[in-house]
């Protein structure tokens, strides 16, 4: 993987890209992810071996740098558009989303439709499964968890390497990657993410589904989201069901499909996006 900065009004963005095949697939991390460039890295690799492969780590998340700027989902589209051309990326790209980051991949193609070419959902969080999550106990845990104090250096000190090394660094990359984790951990831009939301998933909402486009959910056994199995399953499907093009894989894995099966969603991905483009 090559890694890229991209300044944009002042900070930079941190992007990585695999692969150099004709389509690019841009890769979307879900919220609260302290390094998406190593966290995804299982999925990234095997993809590269069919396409192009961006990561671009929003403000707050991996290396990217911090803001204090309110997270409107548009903001975060204009972000990444911003990375696309300054790495002269063409359109139209895939946009492959995982969970949270799905209400940002629906929005870019609502917005751009001639810019996306497919949606992946990878245990996609959609508008229809927040109709049964309380979002705004889920911002007020997020701010409590950030507050300064005793509580949250604890907590950083005991629960960022423990998260690190399920990611199987090198003691060179933990060196590296270490005090942006710790950085990253419950930090102002994931609680500023946290207070949009609500009107985040609201404005995605309000918008009819990128219908057009054609969209593939792989989905999980409903372990490690906000809502039981069964109903993950079926709101995501029922949402899928609004696309003209659509098609679905169903695993019987938790929520982070990409640690277990990278291989097989690289596979499915191929599949599907041989089939519709």
């Amino acid at each position: 993987m090559t890694e890229h900065l991209t300044n944009y009004h002042g900070k930079n963005i941190h992007t990585v890209r695999a692969g150099s095949a004709p389509q690019t697939v841009v890769l979307l991390a879900g919220s609260g992810i302290l390094l998406p460039h190593m966290v995804y890295r299982s999925l990234i690799e095997p993809l590269s071996e069919y396409y192009t492969v961006l990561l671009p780590s929003r403000f707050g998340y991996g290396l990217s740098d911090v803001t204090d700027a309110p997270r409107n989902v548009d903001a975060v589209v204009e972000e990444y558009r911003a990375v696309l051309d300054d790495l002269e990326v063409s359109r139209p790209v895939v946009l492959a989303a995982h969970s949270m980051g799905f209400l940002e991949a629906l929005r870019w193609a609502q917005k751009y439709p001639e810019e996306v070419s497919a949606l992946v959902g990878i245990d996609p969080a959609t508008p229809e499964c927040y109709r049964k999550f309380n979002v705004d106990s889920y911002a007020d845990q997020i701010e409590r968890l950030a507050r300064p104090g005793m509580m949250h250096r604890v907590m950083t000190a005991f629960s960022v390497p423990k998260m690190l090394k399920r990611l199987s660094l090198s003691k060179e990359e933990m060196r590296r990657y270490l005090p942006y984790a710790r950085r990253n951990f419950f930090g102002p831009t994931l609680v500023n993410e946290a207070r949009a939301l609500r009107e985040n998933i609201e404005l995605v909402d309000r918008a009819h589904a990128p219908y057009q486009i054609p969209a593939l959910f792989l989905l999980s056994n409903g372990e490690g989201t906000p809502l039981p199995k069964d109903d993950w399953r079926e709101d995501a499907l029922a949402y899928l069901s609004l696309f003209d093009e659509n098609d679905s894989r169903l695993y019987d894995h938790p929520h982070d499909l990409h640690r277990y099966v990278p291989q097989e969603i690289a596979e499915e991905i191929d599949g599907f996006l041989m089939k519709y483009l």
